[in-house]
């Protein structure tokens, strides 16, 4: 399945990596980043990996754990034949809110 990168997305890996960088060093962000690479690569592989939350406003919404960066979740939805990357957030956030908009 093809991924699809939302602006959204793509704004939340910057910001984490740039945020995990400033606290723990270019290392770790770059460990983190590989981190997020190798769980889109699951992602794409097995798609329904992810759990439905049905705690958010949109529908249909997965997500997955960084596997060595737990507090770290993949926001995503299938449409069609893609894989629609939503957000990438520290899920320690009031996640409903990132969707509320």
């Amino acid at each position: 399945m093809k991924l699809v990168y939302r602006p959204l997305f793509l704004a939340d890996v910057e910001q984490c990596a740039d945020y995990i960088s400033t606290e723990a060093g270019e290392a770790v962000a770059a460990a983190w980043y590989a981190a997020l690479k190798k769980s889109l690569e699951h992602i794409q592989r097995v798609p329904e990996i992810g759990r439905v939350r049905q705690d958010l406003p949109m529908p249909e919404i997965r997500t997955l754990n960084l596997r060595k960066y737990p507090n770290y979740l993949v926001f995503y939805r299938l449409e069609n034949n893609s894989i629609e990357l939503l957000r990438v957030r520290h899920g320690m956030m009031n996640l409903p809110e990132l969707f509320s908009k």
